[in-house]
């Protein structure tokens, strides 16, 4: 290693470094999003999650399943779980919607002509006031914390920070909290008093993974198994050292939530839990030298750095 490599080293640590790993460590965080959307996912997740390899995912505060996802939670209070701050019901919501924390008439702006929280992105982006997003996002976040368990970080369903002012309360919300979020995609965003990029989130105590990843498509067509293990199988034969995440999708494809997302949908959701439950999988893993975490290790890193931040 050159000088110029070992004082970057020492100066500037890997993720990896400081969560306690080798520089020379794969990480990689499975993350399940919509936990608590059907009973059919709520199930599936946390069975996966017991599996071994996923160790964490989000939980949806709005979601009809919420208090199933809860009392599962708090039986397992060992489980790593975030929230996935939802702001908007899926193109299925006239058929199954869930409902703000706060009541329609403290965020009027979240909610269509129709009384259902909006269905599409666009809709969303169109119409959702700051300060409604703002009010409810918290009030998901406390919903959470007053059940007495610690969520690990917060991230978003749908494209929800396409809105010009998500991503800048989600800045202030992970401060606030000292939570890690989940930033989709290394670009550039507008976000008032920091300069635009990952570096300056860094600096002010945000720890992000390295990389991040996910493969669920509504539009692919092939809905085989072999198919989307070997995809998952490629993407872990692929990595570098660091520390990545990989978003899925989880649930029991049931004539039920067949009824309510779709065929293909719930058929994706199947095929995530039976790859990241299988013996083929785990077994690779192992062969690259991959170690599974959660999101916890690096909650406690943003919360020690950031109490040491701005204890100055």
């Amino acid at each position: 290693m050159s000088s110029m490599n070992r004082i970057k080293q020492n100066y500037f640590p890997t993720l990896a470094k400081r969560l306690g790993y080798s520089d020379k460590a794969i990480l990689v965080i499975v993350n399940i999003d919509d936990v608590g959307l059907h009973k059919d996912v709520t199930e599936a997740s946390f069975k996966a999650l017991k599996f071994g390899m996923v160790k964490t995912g989000s939980i949806m505060v709005p979601a009809p399943n919420f208090e199933r996802a809860i009392n599962l939670w708090q039986e397992n209070p060992e489980i790593d779980l975030g929230i996935h701050l939802t702001l908007t019901s899926d193109e299925w919501g006239e058929k199954y919607s869930g409902s703000t924390v706060l009541p329609k008439t403290d965020v009027p702006s979240l909610y269509s002509p129709q009384g259902i929280m909006w269905t599409t992105d666009e809709a969303f982006v169109m119409h959702a006031k700051r300060k409604d997003m703002e009010n409810e996002m918290e009030a998901q976040i406390r919903k959470v914390l007053d059940t007495g368990l610690k969520p690990s970080h917060l991230d978003h369903h749908m494209s929800i920070y396409s809105h010009p002012d998500f991503l800048s309360i989600l800045v202030e919300l992970s401060l606030k909290y000292k939570l890690p979020m989940h930033l989709p995609g290394r670009r550039r965003y507008k976000l008032p008093f920091i300069k635009n990029n990952f570096s300056s989130l860094r600096r002010r105590g945000h720890v992000f993974p390295d990389t991040q990843m996910g493969i669920y498509q509504k539009g692919e067509q092939n809905l085989t198994l072999d198919f989307w293990k070997a995809r998952y199988h490629d993407r872990l034969r692929s990595l570098k050292p660091g520390v990545h995440i990989i978003k899925v999708h989880i649930a029991f494809n049931t004539k039920e939530l067949q009824s309510i997302t779709g065929l293909h949908d719930s058929s994706i959701r199947q095929i995530d839990y039976d790859v990241w439950t299988s013996d083929d999988t785990k077994k690779l893993a192992q062969e690259l030298g991959i170690t599974f975490i959660g999101y916890r290790p690096l909650q406690h890193l943003q919360e020690k750095v950031m109490l040491n931040l701005f204890s100055k």
